[in-house]
């Protein structure tokens, strides 16, 4: 699911007071009153968390204003998000620079630049403009499936081979994201959204979405479900029930569809931001949804009001969250939103707290942009290299520069 885009979508009401806090916090600044640059930085802070900018200027406000602890905690969180920013010299910084906390971040630094490889390639794609994002496998009829933003379509691939073939296409269709099958395998469900990188994208189709729901075995579409506003249906799951849920990026909600009917399930505008990956827990009667910004977050299905933010290790960003699987009491995070990229998995305890983490793969350079995947049979493959990168300023795909997609593979029973 692309991050950049989705985000400057769902922030965009806020975006003219943004711009002037911002200018009315470098006033300040130059003012060298410390003490509102402060608490501009900290509203800023609080309106678009994780803002590589923001988040920054926060850390240097605290140091100026001689607030140690939580200088080093807001670098900590920079450093996490991008371990290329240069602050070894800042001078907004000196107050922190000759202590203990301050060494131990450059050591992070070092570390976090270091390249972790342990997935291997399963398979390389022989359609180069794909664009897929997410991955499926249909047990019963032993079909591997991609979806493609660029081509708007589904195609399934030979494991061996990874040659494509087109599997379902539709001439009313949008860059196509997530894909499900129900328990029987009867149904695929899909989430379709129109945006500026896939073919025949034009201005007038900003802001919609479809679920579709299509007969697996004649390839017909049974069901489209649309609604009315600006919605980026990204992820679903499916429960043994036949309902689904879908996460939001562009309103911020979660929609469910029960008895063939779209509802909103649960709004969450409050207190997110950028709804991403989605996931049942060990449970179907838990659900955990990444935001791009803020972490992960836990749902009672029986009872929304009880969920809560996950804590996260102290080394563990919580930006940049793409896709979020769970495999044996533990998550499965791809980033991509932050530098460098990272697959990692998230342990759990009983109570699904996290009490530790193992990076999978880390700053590898082969792996531009992981996004998405599956586990299947202990295993989890995933995309490693989505092109959101390689497009121009007019959404056009420089396909000079990119590789052919790959997916990648990791046993997870060997831990």
């Amino acid at each position: 699911m692309k991050h950049l885009y989705f985000l400057l979508f769902s922030v965009g009401l806020l975006a003219q007071s943004q711009k002037e806090i911002y200018q009315a916090s470098t006033k300040v600044y130059s003012d060298k009153d410390y003490t509102t640059f402060l608490k501009l930085t900290k509203q800023l802070d609080s309106l678009r968390p994780s803002h590589p900018t923001y988040t920054y200027n926060l850390a240097c406000a605290y140091a100026l204003n001689n607030m140690i602890d939580n200088s080093i905690i807001q670098l900590k969180k920079c450093l996490l998000s991008n371990s290329n920013i240069p602050f070894e010299n800042e001078s907004d910084l000196s107050p922190i620079r000759n202590t203990k906390e301050f060494e131990e971040l450059i050591g992070l630094k070092k570390k976090l630049n270091e390249s972790v490889a342990n997935s291997e390639k399963f398979v390389e794609l022989s359609e180069k403009d794909l664009h897929p994002e997410s991955l499926l496998y249909l047990k019963k009829s032993k079909i591997w499936l991609a979806n493609s933003i660029r081509n708007k379509k589904v195609i399934s691939f030979d494991a061996k081979s990874g040659k494509c073939s087109d599997w379902f296409t539709n001439d009313n269709l949008y860059s196509v994201f997530a894909m499900k099958a129900d328990k029987d395998e009867k149904f695929l469900w899909i989430t379709t959204s129109a945006i500026p990188e896939m073919k025949g994208y034009v201005s007038a189709l900003e802001g919609k979405s479809e679920i579709l729901k299509i007969d697996i075995k004649t390839k017909i579409i049974v069901k489209r479900f649309s609604i009315q506003g600006n919605h980026v249906f990204g992820d679903l799951i499916i429960n043994d029930k036949g309902e689904v849920f879908i996460s939001d990026s562009g309103e911020t909600v979660i929609y469910s569809i029960k008895n063939n009917e779209l509802a909103i399930w649960l709004d969450l505008k409050k207190e997110a931001f950028n709804l991403q990956g989605i996931t049942f827990g060990k449970t179907q009667n838990e659900i955990f949804v990444a935001d791009y910004l803020k972490g992960i977050l836990k749902i009672d299905i029986q009872n929304t009001s009880n969920r809560n933010w996950l804590k996260l290790p102290e080394e563990f960003s919580q930006k940049g969250i793409d896709g979020l699987l769970y495999y044996k009491n533990s998550l499965i995070t791809l980033q991509n939103g932050i530098k460098p990229h990272r697959v990692a998995q998230l342990f759990l305890n009983e109570s699904d707290s996290i009490v530790n983490f193992k990076v999978i793969d880390h700053n590898r350079n082969e792996m531009i942009e992981p996004t998405n995947g599956l586990v299947k049979d202990h295993t989890l493959y995933f995309i490693g290299n989505s092109p959101w990168s390689f497009y121009d300023k007019k959404f056009n795909l420089d396909a000079n520069s990119i590789n052919a997609p790959i997916i990648y593979k990791y046993n997870l029973h060997a831990n």
